[in-house]
């Protein structure tokens, strides 16, 4: 009987040990995936909330010169980040190209709301002037 005890025991003594190493305050944490980015259009700024590890990679590949580096968000009311405008943009991505409809500047957006460019925003000449991870 005693023999039928032991696999269960040794079994415990595994669960019980890789319970216990997964919760010391030595283990890394991952690495944030956000970040905020501010982009600079004709003498204006505005802000960006990126929300995963993709839009930040994509972000980083536009300061650094790749092919996708128009900004591309929808429109939404509140500020959030963007700090200085009653707008803030969400979903969004880098493109190489985009329609000329939603290209502009931050003042455009803001007169116009969030009506402007279809709802969309997407300025041709912005560029990436800082990028803070969070």
């Amino acid at each position: 009987m005693d023999r039928m005890h032991v696999p269960t025991f040794m079994t415990m003594v595994i669960v019980v040990t890789c319970l216990t190493s997964a919760c010391g305050d030595s283990t890394a944490t991952a690495p944030s995936t956000g970040a905020l980015v501010t982009f600079a259009v004709a003498g204006e700024t505005f802000r960006v909330s990126l929300t995963s590890s993709d839009q930040v990679a994509a972000a980083r590949a536009a300061q650094s010169g790749g092919r996708a580096r128009i900004p591309n968000g929808r429109i939404v009311p509140g500020m959030q980040v963007n700090v200085g405008w009653s707008w803030h943009l969400e979903d969004v991505m880098f493109a190489e190209v985009a329609i000329e409809v939603c290209d502009g500047r931050p003042s455009d957006v803001e007169r116009q709301g969030t009506g402007f460019g279809g709802g969309r925003f997407c300025p041709w000449t912005a560029t990436i002037i800082r990028i803070e991870e969070n």
